[in-house]
C-alpha cells in the first residue's frame, strides 16, 4: 500500500456515510468480477460479452471517482484506486483483442494470463477499499 491510499475527509457526516455505502457496493462489484475470474466461471466460457460488461463496470465506477462531488469532497485521495481500476481496464481490453485473435495455444495462455492480471488489479482495489473502509466515519 502506498502514501496515495484513499481516507475520509473530516466533516460532511451524510456525504461520508453515502461515500461508505457507496464504496462498499464497488467492493462488492471488483470481488464479483474477480470470483468470476477466478473460479466461478470456467475460463473457457468466459468471451467478449462478458469482458465488455466489466469494461464498462469499471468505466462507469471510475466515472463516478472521477466526476462525482460528494466522492471528490469526501475522499482525500483516489489516485490510487483509479490507478488500479486502469489496470483492470487495460488487460479487459487486452483479453478483449486476444479472444478476437485466433485461438492458439500460445494466444490461449495469454488470455488467462490477463484474468489473472485482472484479478490482481481488482485485487489491489479491493485492498484500497478495505482501508478506506476501515476508517471511521
Amino acid at each position: 500500500m502506498n502514501d496515495s491510499h484513499i481516507s475520509f475527509s473530516p466533516g460532511q457526516n451524510d456525504d461520508e456515510v453515502w461515500t461508505h455505502q457507496y464504496l462498499r457496493t464497488v467492493k462488492d462489484s471488483f470481488e464479483e468480477i474477480r470470483a468470476i475470474l477466478l473460479y466461478k466461471v470456467n475460463q473457457r466460457e468466459i468471451g467478449v460479452a462478458i469482458l465488455n460488461g466489466f469494461d464498462q463496470e469499471l468505466r462507469s465506477i471510475y466515472e463516478q471517482l472521477a466526476t462525482n462531488p460528494i466522492l471528490k469532497a469526501t475522499l482525500k485521495n483516489t489516485h490510487s484506486l483509479t490507478e488500479a481500476i486502469d489496470k483492470a481496464k487495460m488487460s479487459i481490453n487486452l483479453a478483449i483483442d486476444l479472444q478476437n485473435m485466433r485461438q492458439t495455444y500460445e494466444n490461449r495462455k495469454r488470455l488467462y494470463l490477463e484474468y489473472k492480471n485482472i484479478a490482481i488489479a481488482l485485487s489491489n482495489a479491493i485492498d484500497i477499499l478495505d482501508d478506506a473502509l476501515s476508517t471511521p466515519i
